[in-house]
């Protein structure tokens, strides 16, 4: 049995993981402090629980990514003169891992409609005559090229999503308000102006031979379900070599072509546009099953998140929940939620459909649901839980012991927690507060998961030394294995400071 996956089904799939940003929390996730076995060299994640398990022992800090934060994006492709590139064929059994469309140095992207004989060396930013052609025109090239105005890429999206592999994309809703970004008053022309089914290109698959050279001895004939398509041959030396769309038409879903005139066996067929036509959905056009998520951490977050570590792993976590709102809190109004955040069911007890209705829950009421409360006067048995909404969170643990030790309990110490006679729990320190004495530490396999106390002392694992006096045991912020882990990069150190600014940008592939 033959099957394939469509471009259209990961395109979907992509549409509905940045749909569901509205109903759904999701956060980047910093963590790993600790050196791999050889740092030049991270260790490889894998699809497994024990991958997610791990994650969230090293992870100490994590930053809500907002709906802005995340766009459609393609395959870069610069143009670069001297350079071969594929035209568009809609029965190309693989276009998507041909370059077929680029990306100018001004930031325009075109697809290529028809490829020349040899290589492209006119930049389609500029006509022969000089003339930028950045309008809904398609450009024909001295070369033999012709490239179709896709779009060109807003300055916001090239600071903030544009990499050197991958390309924003965007498709535009409605007509931009007088004085926008030119960017998306051309996007807008282009989208608007798109033609459904028309023919821009004929593919000879037959030559041929006889045809008298000229325009008029191989008469080109479209029929199909579309109308207004018109074209000439090019004959050279008895064969046709190519031909000279002169009018694309509209509406063609299917067509055939005959040639008529003085030689025999000539062949060709139609090369049709993609639905809606070329520019009406560039997410379409490019193969847009890619998504760019820019988060920007800004130093400790105003107080939010240790900035004095260095992290080896990315995460996006979906929905975390908070710690403490997973005890079983009656959906008993507003006692127990909060118009417009979020709530994940754990249990039904008995509740019904009435009951959760005025809460904004959804129709399915399945423990695990997500919901968004709308309003606060439901009744009944089932209990919920809050899912974060901050901006961001520490997701240390914390220990409050005497201030002024900064020299002791620097990045990485390993510490443990003692009484007189015996030896708990042992920790990494990820940050340490000099004028509070807070402690935000982690603990993994190597530190083992022992429980600090406020009983107890701390000083450096191994040591003899009376220690420090612990004042305050505080838990994590975020309930550490909640939510989903949508996706894990290990990486070498980044190195984070006091006030410093980390941009992270990751390209989920769909």
């Amino acid at each position: 049995m033959a099957a394939i996956i469509t471009s259209r089904f990961r395109l979907d799939t992509t549409d509905k993981f940045l749909t569901s940003l509205a109903n759904n929390q999701f956060y980047m996730a910093l963590g790993r402090a600790n050196a791999w076995t050889d740092d030049t060299v991270p260790t490889t994640p894998y699809e497994n629980d024990y991958t997610s398990n791990t994650l969230w022992e090293n992870m100490f800090a994590m930053k809500k990514i907002a709906s802005a934060d995340i766009i459609h994006c393609t395959t870069r492709n610069l143009w670069v003169s001297g350079t071969t590139y594929v035209e568009y064929d809609d029965q190309d059994t693989n276009i998507e891992s041909k370059v077929y469309h680029v990306i100018s140095d001004n930031n325009n992207v075109y697809m290529c409609l028809k490829a020349g004989s040899g290589t492209s060396t006119t930049n389609p930013d500029v006509s022969p005559g000089g003339v930028i052609t950045t309008g809904v025109i398609n450009f024909s090239a001295t070369d033999g090229y012709i490239w179709k105005y896709m779009f060109t890429v807003p300055t916001s999206d090239v600071t903030k999503f544009l990499t050197s592999s991958f390309v924003p994309t965007r498709v535009i809703g409605s007509e931009p308000a007088g004085g926008s970004d030119a960017a998306l008053i051309n996007q807008w022309s282009v989208q608007d102006n798109a033609v459904n089914g028309a023919i821009y290109n004929l593919k000879v698959t037959v030559g041929g031979t006889g045809y008298a050279n000229g325009t008029t001895e191989a008469i080109l004939t479209i029929a199909g379900d579309g109308t207004g398509a018109t074209a000439t041959a090019i004959v050279v030396g008895g064969i046709i070599t190519g031909t000279t769309i002169t009018a694309p038409g509209s509406g063609y879903t299917h067509a055939t072509i005959t040639v008529a005139g003085t030689g025999t066996s000539g062949a060709l067929r139609p090369v049709i546009g993609p639905p809606g036509g070329f520019g009406k959905n560039p997410n379409n056009d490019l193969r847009s099953h890619y998504v760019t998520i820019n988060t920007t951490f800004t130093g400790d977050e105003s107080g939010s998140i240790p900035d004095a570590n260095d992290f080896r792993q990315l995460a996006l976590i979906k929905n975390p929940l908070k710690t403490g709102a997973t005890a079983s809190v009656a959906i008993s109004g507003a006692a127990s939620m909060v118009i417009g955040q979020f709530y994940e069911i754990l249990t039904l007890g008995n509740s019904s459909a009435a009951n959760w209705a005025t809460a904004g829950a959804p129709t399915d009421y399945i423990v695990g649901t997500i919901f968004k409360a709308i309003a606060v006067t439901s009744t009944g048995t089932g209990t919920i839980a809050g899912v974060a909404e901050a901006n961001a969170y520490n997701t240390c643990k914390s220990l409050t012991i005497p201030a002024g030790l900064s020299a002791t309990y620097v990045a990485d110490y390993l510490f443990e927690g003692h009484t007189t006679n015996t030896v708990g729990a042992k920790g990494q320190v990820i940050e340490y507060n000099n004028t509070s004495g807070v402690l935000h530490y982690t603990q993994n396999e190597s530190t083992g998961f022992g429980t600090f106390l406020a009983t107890h002392f701390t000083r450096a694992v191994g040591a003899t030394s009376a220690g420090d006096d612990i004042t305050a045991v505080t838990d994590t912020l975020i309930n550490h294995h909640s939510g989903e882990v949508m996706f894990v990069e290990n990486r070498t150190a980044t190195t984070r400071a006091d006030g410093q600014v980390e941009t992270v940008r990751l390209v989920i592939a769909f």
